[in-house]
């Protein structure tokens, strides 16, 4: 297996950022109750201001960023965590009560709990 340079990882990730996908995705579990779904992804270095969550009726994305490290290149003798900007989306397979959704940051940890959409019952509509 050939070693990648440093060089040749930026030259890449650098022409990944160009394209809107900076080559780093935080891993997330998605857990589900009976009456919410639970998105848990792992944004450690990612301050809470950098974080974006959207939701629609069936689709949660998450935005983010996290800032290069900083470090010239020369000091790196590896680099494996991602950096730049990153997106993630999840749909579901019920309907979701989007103005119930809630996030919490904590630890570089985010926590979204997504509530089920109540579905909506027919009524029987009185004729006057």
């Amino acid at each position: 297996m050939r070693w990648e340079s440093l060089r040749e990882y930026r030259t890449r990730a650098g022409q990944a950022d160009r394209r809107g996908d900076s080559g780093w995705t935080p891993p997330a579990d998605v857990s589900e109750t009976e009456d919410s779904f639970i998105v848990v992804a792992e944004l450690p270095g990612v301050r809470r201001a950098d974080v974006d969550v959207k939701a629609t009726h069936d689709t949660v994305t998450i935005r983010g960023f996290r800032p290069d490290p900083g470090c010239e290149p020369a000091c790196y003798v590896r680099l494996e965590r991602g950096h730049g900007q990153f997106v993630r989306r999840f749909t579901f397979p019920a309907p979701l009560a989007v103005d119930a959704v809630q996030a919490d940051f904590k630890d570089g940890i985010l926590t979204v709990t997504l509530p089920k959409a109540v579905e909506a019952r027919g009524r029987r509509v009185e004729v006057g």
